[in-house]
């Protein structure tokens, strides 16, 4: 079987995204040809790309970033966002673009407020595991597994509130834990198997919905967020 044409492109983050995708290569050696930035001296090795990963949030004030995005979005026939800063803006939606004449807020957001994508990937970081995943099901088409992540790339903002909006509120938490195991800045606690939210250390990443039990089958069986 050919290999996929992958590319990734960083448009800025903290890089913890980045780690986890040369972490997932070496098991995906005979399945992808990953084009990247640490692996290559040059420009890009083809001129188009059977997928485009895309790791990091666009600032709105800087506009060779979006007309890269566009470009990418020429490039390849399928576009993943990477992490929670591409998939919901993440913590660089606390950022502040436009240092001249003024900073100002909003500015960062996620890549599909500027090019529409195929498949979302949150996670702060996903891990790599994720990642090699992501493109087994891929690549032998399994589209009950691609489901979440198809219908993630339709959402532009997801965070612990909107957990305790659809799930803790509604009554439909089973009191697993998942939401805190997989939270990275300790934000979530369980309290008598009840997810409370500190809130000043949410960082809008989404993992906790996404790894939720209940809110990922609400996604998957068709819910939207936008």
């Amino acid at each position: 079987m050919e290999k996929l044409r992958v590319l990734h492109v960083d448009i800025g983050g903290c890089e913890g995204c980045n780690v986890s995708i040369i972490r997932a290569y070496p098991k995906l050696m005979e399945l992808i040809d990953l084009d990247i930035t640490y692996l290559r001296d040059d420009g890009l090795k083809f001129d188009d790309y059977d997928v485009a990963i895309i790791t990091g949030g666009v600032c709105m004030n800087e506009p060779s970033k979006i007309e890269k995005l566009k470009d990418i979005r020429e490039k390849a026939d399928v576009v993943i966002a990477f992490g929670s800063c591409a998939t919901f803006g993440g913590i660089l939606r606390f950022c502040r673009g436009g240092q001249e004449p003024r900073p100002d807020h909003r500015n960062f957001q996620p890549i599909n407020a500027v090019i529409s994508i195929d498949y979302s990937i949150p996670g702060c970081p996903p891990t790599h595991q994720m990642f090699q995943s992501f493109f087994k099901f891929f690549v032998s088409g399994n589209e009950a597994r691609l489901r979440l992540f198809k219908v993630s790339a339709n959402i532009k903002k997801l965070s612990g509130f909107d957990l305790l909006d659809d799930i803790v509120l509604t009554g439909l938490c089973i009191g697993c834990g998942a939401c805190e195991l997989s939270c990275p800045t300790g934000a979530i606690k369980l309290i008598d198997r009840r997810p409370t939210l500190v809130q000043e250390r949410c960082i809008r990443c989404g993992t906790c919905y996404i790894r939720c039990p209940r809110a990922s089958q609400l996604l998957s069986m068709g819910g939207e967020r936008i």
